[in-house]
């Protein structure tokens, strides 16, 4: 009968290193994947905001409507309004607030405040303030705006007195704290027609 040999020490040392070691490549292997998948739903989330934010501001500039308002004071206030940082108009198609009855336009502003980028409304167009409005974009460091004509030149002031037309387009360029800037142009809602005058009667 042979007798039955074990493991001597420096080999059971060498199977626990090579375990060891396999199990710290796992890991790694593992904290690479959740960094990876956290990474991607990072980005994931801040694609999302950027796309609200269009989605948000094209849906309100689409319905621009020519229609002046009156401040508190009962001073006039043109169809739209613009700055470097920020521009104010009428729109259509807008929603009741819990069903309540209220015309479907408003008054809505976008403007560059306390590093964000903010959208306020005004419910009631006439003698009524712009709430203070919420956050669509945040660690903004700087709002450039740039406005364009039918022609397609740019400005950077939009229209501010009542006979001035809208502008044709609105550049927003946000510059965010570690990102690159997000540039979105969009086109405003063309002025209607004025309706066909009937012939005088012969």
């Amino acid at each position: 009968m042979t007798g039955q040999r074990g493991f001597t020490l420096v080999e059971m040392l060498v199977a626990l290193s090579i375990f060891a070691a396999i199990a710290a490549m796992g890991v790694a292997m593992l904290r690479s994947s959740v960094d990876t998948q956290d990474a991607v739903q990072a980005r994931l989330q801040a694609m999302g905001g950027i796309n609200r934010v269009r989605a948000v501001m094209a849906n309100d500039l689409a319905q621009a409507l020519p229609r002046s308002t009156r401040r508190p004071s009962g001073e006039a206030v043109p169809a739209f309004v613009g700055s470097e940082t920020g521009f104010a108009f009428v729109h259509g198609g807008a929603a009741s607030l819990e069903g309540a009855p209220r015309p479907d336009v408003e008054r809505v502003a976008y403007a560059f405040a306390g590093g964000e980028w903010r959208r306020a409304v005004q419910p009631m167009l006439d003698g009524t303030p712009l709430g203070d409005g919420d956050r669509l974009a945040g660690d903004v460091a700087a709002v450039a705006v740039r406005y364009r004509d039918a022609a397609g030149r740019g400005r950077g002031v939009g229209p501010s007195a009542p006979g001035d037309r809208r502008p044709r387009a609105v550049e927003v360029r946000l510059t965010r704290r570690g990102r690159e800037p997000l540039v979105m142009l969009f086109q405003i809602a063309p002025t209607p027609a004025p309706p066909p005058q009937a012939a005088p009667a012969p």
